[in-house]
């Protein structure tokens, strides 16, 4: 596809959550000419917050002005009837992200689903959850004044569940700004907007609960929170209190299949990325060194000679691959990665992913008692435009 520059600029104005029925993960951006701006700069703060000692007295400005971003997608496979997608749950994350099939992943639903998105950029782009459009044969974007507008698939990124999605009629659609998800805290009010059960815009509102949650994936960092999230919320945006976006909201932790108040999004600046690679790209390229990883525990540790469990202790090395090559063996604990220290496997893989290919990172090795300096090369992962 023609490679088109992908900005960031301000707006004119887990479990993973599934298109209408439990499923979604994504940020936006949006197209403009300034190269300055691909850099991702922050954008501007929303509408003004009315606070009374720290609580907010409304929402009702910012959901005003946010509102005609959030859209309802549409999804056809075969038949024509819709049931809806909500946010996954832990057990059907979990199969996902160990190879078991999932109702959310690698098929879409027998008579289509519904979900969730935002408007990244005046020209349609949308940015939704990878399994709320998969193998989508007709997509429709329903807009918040309910015009139905057709839509395709730009790209899709299975491992982060971020999906790109183009209008492909029309212009001049009004577009959300990117927020600080890094500077995000615990505490901090939030509020999601979605079509749980195919409603239309629906607002739920409350606190990002924790960050860096895990729930089986190599690349996880999830904010939780406890706004309510619940089927078609999947791909829909979480927004700080300033009304910009800091996460996708994409899954959830309930027995019963409910929202219970444990909620996951995945970070902006995840989405954010994989997003702009996604219309920049058409496809999105991760760093790869060719290893398999185990956890450290107690015991291992100890036969190891190491005085603590933090690092990534490798398993097995592919033969002739990058990190082969690069002299790394199994039983090599590797303690930095590019100077920064490495709490376990998936910090590794999270800090190899988004490695450059081809290039050669400097890290430190424990190997039978001895601290060692090797150059990692690293390989290319590419994930081709689906």
């Amino acid at each position: 596809m023609t490679k088109r520059k992908f900005s960031l600029r301000p707006a004119s104005a887990a479990i993973l959550l599934g298109s209408a029925a439990l499923g979604g993960i994504v940020g936006g951006a949006a197209l403009a000419s300034d190269d300055a701006a691909i850099a991702g700069e922050i954008a501007a703060p929303g509408p003004a917050a009315v606070m009374q000692s720290g609580v907010h007295a409304t929402l009702a400005d910012m959901v005003e002005a946010v509102g005609p971003s959030v859209v309802q997608i549409q999804v056809q496979p075969e038949a024509r009837s819709r049931t809806a997608a909500g946010p996954m749950t832990r057990d059907e994350a979990l199969r996902r992200f160990f190879g078991q099939p999932s109702p959310h992943s690698g098929r879409a639903r027998p008579g289509g689903s519904l979900g969730s998105g935002f408007i990244v950029d005046p020209s349609g782009l949308v940015v939704t959850n990878n399994h709320v459009v998969a193998n989508a044969d007709v997509v429709t974007v329903q807009l918040s004044d309910g015009r139905e507008l057709e839509g395709r698939v730009l790209g899709r990124d299975d491992k982060t569940d971020v999906a790109v999605v183009q209008i492909t009629q029309g212009s001049g659609f009004q577009a959300v700004d990117w927020g600080d998800s890094d500077g995000t805290r615990v505490g901090d009010s939030v509020f999601a907007v979605g079509s749980p059960f195919g409603l239309g815009n629906t607002v739920t509102s409350g606190i990002v609960s924790a960050r860096g949650r895990e729930i089986g994936g190599a690349y996880d960092d999830f904010l939780q929170v406890d706004a309510a999230i619940n089927s078609g919320n999947s791909g829909g945006p979480l927004f700080d209190a300033s009304g910009r976006v800091i996460g996708v909201n994409t899954a959830i932790f309930t027995p019963s299949g409910g929202n219970v108040g444990i909620g996951f999004a995945i970070p902006a600046h995840l989405a954010r990325e994989i997003a702009t690679e996604i219309v920049e790209n058409g496809s999105v390229s991760r760093g790869r060194i060719g290893v398999s990883m185990t956890d450290l525990d107690e015991d291992i540790a100890r036969r190891l000679g190491l005085s603590s469990e933090v690092g990534a202790l490798i398993a097995e090395v592919e033969a002739r691959g990058p990190a082969a090559r690069s002299g790394l063996k199994p039983g090599d604990v590797i303690l930095r990665f590019a100077g920064e220290k490495l709490e376990d496997g998936r910090d590794l893989a999270r800090s190899v992913g988004e490695a450059k290919a081809g290039t050669r990172v400097p890290v430190e090795v424990y190997r039978d008692g001895r601290l060692l300096a090797l150059e990692l090369a690293i390989g290319s992962d590419r994930v081709a435009r689906s």
